[in-house]
This record gives C-alpha cells, sequence and structure tokens, in this order.
C-alpha cells in the first residue's frame, strides 16, 4: 500500500516517523475506507484525497499532521468498529488461508477447530460400551483404570464443548461490531481453561443427587424416564458454558462453612467510644445552633420594639439561660 514512503531515506535534518508505525497507520486508514465503502458510508472526497497524497510522498512533519487527520476522521467514521480490528480481519482476508470459512480472525478459527474436535470426541467416547447408565452415575472414587479414563473423558468433552461455545459466542459479537481486540484473545483461552474445571468440579466434586434431579424432572414431563447419564453430560456441559455458576456454588460453601466456624463479631471498644464522642459533638452542635438563634429572636425584637423594657430584655435572657442550664442536665 505505501510505495515511495516506504521506500526512499528521509532527508537529513528533516523530522520524520519511523517506518513501522507509519506503514501501520497507512495500512489501517486504507482498511477503514475499504471497510467504509463497503459499509455504503459516505467517505469525504478531501480524505480519499488526503490518503492518496500520503501513498506518494516522503515522510514528513505535514504527513504526519495530515495522516493523524485522516486517521481520526475515519476512526470515527466507522465507529464504533476499531481500526486495528479492521485491519486484522483484511490482513486475515489477504492471507487467503484454507481455513478462511471459520472466521477472519485467528482466534476464532481455533475455537472452533476445538469446538468441533470436542464435538466429535464426544460422539465418538459415546460409542464405547464403558459409557453407559452405571458407569457415569458412579463417583470418579468408585472407578478405576479404562472405566474412569473414559468418563472423565467424556465429561471433559462435554465441558469443552460448553467452553468453547461460551467463548465463540462472546468473541464473536466484540467481531461482528468490529470492536474485537486481539489483546484479550488469551482471556478467552483462560475462560476455556476455567469452564473444562468447573466442569469436573460440578459433575464430580460438588455431591449432586442425580436421581433426586431425575424424577423431578421426570413429573415435570409427565413421567418420561430421563436417564441420569444424560443428566450428568449436561451438568458438565452446562459448568463449561457457565464457570461463574460453579465459582458461585463453592463461593456460597465457603460462606456457609464460614459462618459455623467464625465466631460472632462484637463492636469494638474503640468504635464504641467513637460513636459516643460523636453522639455528643452533635448534642453540642445542636445546643449552639438553639442558643444562636434564640439571641437573634431577642435582638430581632430589641430592633422592632423601641418601647421594651430592660425587664423583658432580662426575663428573655433568663428564659434563655433556663433552656442552656435543662439541655446540659438532661445530658
Amino acid at each position: 500500500m505505501v510505495t515511495q514512503a516506504a521506500s526512499k531515506e528521509p532527508e537529513a535534518g528533516t523530522p520524520t516517523i519511523r517506518l513501522r508505525p507509519w506503514t501501520q497507520l497507512i495500512e489501517e486508514c486504507h482498511a477503514m475506507m475499504a471497510f467504509a465503502f463497503r459499509k455504503g458510508l459516505q467517505v469525504p472526497e478531501s480524505t480519499v484525497i488526503m490518503l492518496y497524497q500520503l501513498d506518494l510522498e516522503d515522510k514528513n512533519v505535514a504527513g504526519a499532521r495530515d495522516l493523524a487527520r485522516v486517521h481520526n476522521r475515519l476512526a470515527e467514521l466507522v465507529s464504533p468498529a476499531k481500526p486495528e480490528t479492521i485491519w486484522l480481519m483484511a490482513e486475515e482476508s489477504h492471507k487467503g488461508s484454507w481455513l478462511l470459512f471459520l472466521g477472519r480472525v485467528k482466534l476464532i478459527r481455533k475455537m472452533m477447530l476445538v469446538a468441533i474436535s470436542s464435538l466429535v470426541a464426544l460422539i465418538a467416547l459415546s460409542l464405547s460400551s464403558y459409557i453407559n447408565n452405571e458407569n457415569m452415575v458412579a463417583s470418579m472414587f468408585d472407578m478405576e483404570g479404562t472405566r474412569l479414563l473414559y468418563v472423565q473423558a467424556i465429561l471433559l468433552a462435554a465441558a469443552a464443548i460448553g467452553a468453547s461455545f461460551s467463548a465463540l459466542f462472546k468473541a464473536n459479537s466484540y467481531v461482528t461490531a468490529g470492536c474485537y481486540d486481539p489483546k484479550y484473545e488469551s482471556s478467552y483461552w483462560v475462560r476455556f481453561v476455567v469452564g473444562l474445571i468447573a466442569g469436573i468440579i460440578l459433575t464430580q466434586l460438588i455431591p449432586i443427587d442425580l436421581q433426586a434431579v431425575a424424577d423431578a424432572t421426570a413429573a415435570q414431563h409427565r413421567g418420561t424416564e430421563i436417564s441420569q447419564a444424560a443428566l450428568r453430560i449436561t451438568m458438565a456441559l452446562v459448568g463449561g458454558f457457565s464457570a461463574n455458576l460453579v465459582y458461585k456454588i463453592l463461593d456460597r460453601v465457603v460462606e456457609t462453612v464460614q459462618s459455623f466456624i467464625a465466631p460472632p463479631t462484637t463492636p469494638s471498644p474503640d468504635n464504641s467510644t467513637q460513636s459516643q464522642a460523636s453522639h455528643v459533638r452533635i448534642q453540642e452542635l445542636e445546643q449552639l445552633t438553639s442558643v444562636s438563634l434564640s439571641i437573634l429572636t431577642i435582638q430581632q425584637k430589641m430592633t422592632s420594639d423601641p418601647d421594651i423594657t430592660l425587664e423583658q430584655i432580662q426575663l428573655m435572657l433568663s428564659e434563655l439561660i433556663d433552656a442552656v442550664t435543662s439541655s446540659r442536665h438532661a445530658q
């Protein structure tokens, strides 16, 4: 995309921009412009001309200013899509990989392959004679050898399907909106691994009465028999899809156990002393406010009534003193 600007050497004494950021911004501008035209957005002619001139001119301060202006205009035009996401999808399209039909983002393609592999593994493992209602209901501590391996493998496959489905759904929403950020790719894989762990925890380490669940489900479906093996596989899938659910269950268990172990909290003496001191300060402030209002009332009466006698003033002051004294005794 960049012709002479990427090949010529900068002149001595001319402020220049490093090649790599300059080229990156130019390519992002081209990708955003193509994206805007494909979406039917109105791109200003001045922006197109300015970008064309940047492809032909050398890198300099004026060019850097124009490049920043063009990039900002196009980024505002394609918003909420991000320039890096648009450029990333354009680069993946230019590579022409045979896996491109799975998505133009590398994370989506990898996660799709994981989901398909997990689905194939689930179907293949279900063909084994080890996968039956008796083995699936049994605890992992009641089995050993090949039988235990097959059961754990099919539960992992079910959890992997749920975890990959959740990650794909989340990532695809960002890709569709053009807001996907590659720096968060590792977080999707962390979520996938956490989903695998959650699937095993929910099916093997948390005691759940599958018979009671099956009976309740059958009652809701008018006596239809529910396979406990299918229930356990479904639980593994749900655990993989929503690892947050398993986290909340474990957190609730910890809170319940802690309520039996931890002693009841008693108010600290320091906190009680501070509360009393604060209460006293509030009462003193209220008393000071009341005295100030009373004095202000006496002053207003003396100003409005020039004929007020000294005895009346002394009476009002004595009433004020009595009120202050009674409030002191009440404290």
